[in-house]
């Protein structure tokens, strides 16, 4: 599917061996990359043409129970419930054990040999805010520390790492995936998007704003680091339910005022690196970065045919060339990146 996407939108389809990122192929200063019209370059956008071409690193600092092999419990529907639950078997310190422990040997040095041995240029990093946070907002004196492993061990051998925030402050979805469920239904996901309603949202919006800016200041120089995926789902399930609180126009003006402010509070800090926005789920869900005098910027889809994964039906190719369709309408001066 990836490579007939590529050919219908007339990327180059290469061969593993054309793009193999080995230890040899460390990533420098010359590849930095940014957005240049609608495709990136390295060489901070003034070099050659770059396209990322990779994969997500999963339920590793963050639980999204179909990426991982763990599951639901009764009892278990989130992160933050797996948090409490060690925490009250255990006490609050054999709980960060534990955590540490599965995630400490979620991801090795070997699976990023494997990933440069297929030919992976760019690993998607899911993390959430509790990663650097304490349940007080107290940062940990080791708060990168992770992170910074990840993005030493990808750019050795000449992988990207764009940093997902996938979930943050008070949740921007109300989904498990961002590590706070809210719910099975579209109103209690909504009810329970506190990053973006209720009383605590100005709160939560300003810690993520804050959150984003140490994110930024700390790999500002690192040209490992592809980019900025600002929200991961923002409104996902919800975005276009008319029977809710206001209209899908009106989700999309928090929303977009939400990544404006967090894009103008990266800029304050770090001029160089690209800054994701997503959309839920096509393009007419994200504005005109022109108006919004965004720079720099990728627009992020995400496609999902969950009912024929073999193609059988011929729908993957056929809804792919539906999301190319609606990009290419949409005409917005971005690169794109599902």
């Amino acid at each position: 599917m990836l490579i007939a996407a590529m050919s219908i939108t007339g990327i180059t389809v290469y061969k593993t061996s054309d793009v193999s990122a080995t230890t040899t192929n460390k990533i420098k200063y010359k590849d930095f990359l940014k957005a240049n019209g609608k495709v990136l370059k390295n060489n901070y956008g003034q070099g050659d043409t770059v396209y990322l071409r990779g994969t997500n690193a999963g339920g590793y600092m963050l639980q999204e129970f179909w990426l991982t092999p763990t599951d639901y419990t009764a009892n278990v529907t989130d992160q933050t419930d797996l948090i409490n639950t060690l925490t009250n078997r255990f006490g609050s310190d054999a709980a960060k054990t534990l955590i540490n422990t599965y995630e400490s040997n979620y991801w090795k040095e070997s699976d990023f040999d494997t990933c440069a041995s297929l030919g992976i240029n760019c690993i998607r990093l899911p993390i959430w805010y509790r990663n650097f946070v304490d349940e007080n907002n107290n940062w940990y004196s080791n708060a990168f520390d992770r992170v910074d492993w990840f993005v030493e061990q990808a750019g050795k051998r000449g992988i990207y790492v764009i940093i997902d925030m996938h979930g943050a402050y008070g949740s921007q979805n109300g989904s498990h995936n961002s590590g706070i469920y809210g719910g099975s239904t579209n109103q209690q996901k909504r009810d329970n998007s506190k990053l973006f309603f209720g009383t605590d949202a100005a709160t939560n919006q300003a810690k993520f704003y804050e959150m984003w800016y140490k994110i930024a200041d700390h790999y500002k120089n690192n040209p490992v680091v592809a980019g900025y995926d600002l929200l991961n789902e923002p409104m996902a399930d919800y975005m276009s339910d008319s029977g809710l609180n206001e209209t899908k126009q009106e989700r999309l003006s928090i929303l977009w005022n939400v990544y404006d402010k967090a894009y103008k509070r990266i800029r304050t800090v770090d001029t160089n690196h690209i800054i994701m926005m997503e959309a839920v789920w096509d393009p007419d869900t994200l504005p005109n970065p022109t108006e919004k005098g965004w720079e720099n910027v990728v627009y992020e889809y995400h496609q999902y045919m969950y009912g024929d994964y073999d193609n059988a039906s011929g729908t993957q190719i056929s809804s792919m060339q539906s999301k190319i369709d609606s990009i290419n309408s949409a005409a917005h001066n971005v690169p794109s990146y599902i």
